[in-house]
């Protein structure tokens, strides 16, 4: 089959198709004489998986080690469930963060509010800029040398 007829299959644009072959990802099993890519089953097999992969929230780089590891071992379950544990325990993490910087939110929405409801008001001027950085050392203060301390 050729590239059209393969993006129509899975619903994406040739030009990801093409993407996911620069990227080694999948492969064409030929070109035409006329230049075509032609691909087959596995091919399609192959953009399944990456596709399913990518929906899960994996990232093309860990999609090409999961495969480069079926390459080498063949399909092995005990990997994949490994990378999906992996996976589930990144995700629970980027759950915490969210839900700390919720609450974090929702106290502050509370005390602006307590200090509205007794009669504060938003200061109006803009904030002072924060200072300038550079990367020029400070020069020595004067005046507060430090002075070893003598044993006696």
């Amino acid at each position: 089959m050729q590239i059209g007829e393969l993006a129509r299959r899975f619903d994406v644009a040739p030009s990801k198709i093409r993407f996911l072959e620069d990227e080694g990802l999948v492969q064409p099993v030929r070109r035409t004489q006329a230049g075509y890519r032609e691909y087959d089953e596995s091919s399609a097999d192959a953009l399944s998986m990456i596709l399913q992969a990518q929906s899960l929230g994996f990232t093309l780089d860990e999609i090409k080690g999961a495969l480069a590891e079926t390459k080498r071992h063949g399909l092995r379950h005990d990997y994949l469930i490994g990378q999906i544990a992996r996976k589930l325990s990144e995700l629970d993490r980027h759950i915490a963060q969210a839900q700390e910087l919720r609450a974090r939110l929702v106290c502050a929405s509370k005390e602006l509010k307590t200090r509205m409801k007794n009669g504060a008001k938003c200061d109006t001027r803009p904030a002072a800029p924060p200072p300038i950085r550079t990367n020029k050392p400070r020069p020595p203060q004067r005046g507060h040398r430090r002075i070893p301390a003598i044993a006696g």
